[in-house]
């Protein structure tokens, strides 16, 4: 990445800041700082103001051509420890639409929150109220069942 920004690549990274995750943070920050002092942009998704508990994807998206999926954390343990996997796909619509949700996510600010007006807000409080309606529905099922239960 340090050769390609050094090259006028324009490099964004999205990383986790979870304010419980006391020690990742810390190693998060020095991750930021290296990668800045090379001219790379990182910012955090704070798990305090967004719809993300976490920022779990670890991918990387190539000229709205390629786009690598993967569980694999960046670092020594995930590679050498554990049994992890990464696909690469070439397809410009597979990654046009990776970008797509990058940028969206890059955008994502404490207003993003506020503002319920957003077309991600929307389609979950769509969802809430489709959790809450089959929520009540199967409570209202099982306690019907139950009073017509013969208890010995």
């Amino acid at each position: 990445m340090k050769n390609k920004a050094e090259q006028g690549i324009d490099i964004k990274v999205i990383m986790n800041f979870n304010p419980l995750y006391e020690d990742s943070n810390k190693h998060c920050n020095l991750t930021k700082e290296c990668l800045e002092s090379h001219d790379i942009q990182v910012k955090y998704i704070y798990t305090n103001w967004t719809y993300f508990s976490n920022v779990h994807n670890k991918g990387v998206i190539v000229d709205n051509r390629s786009v690598l999926i993967s569980s694999i954390n960046w670092n020594y343990n995930s590679v050498m420890s554990n049994r992890e996997v990464g696909i690469i796909i070439e397809n410009n619509d597979v990654a046009k639409y990776y970008a797509s949700v990058f940028f969206y996510d890059w955008n994502l600010n404490e207003q993003v929150e506020k503002n319920q007006s957003s077309p991600y807000a929307q389609s979950m409080n769509k969802n809430t109220i489709y959790i809450v309606g089959l929520f009540t529905m199967t409570f209202i099922l099982v306690a019907r069942d139950w009073r017509k239960r013969e208890w010995t």
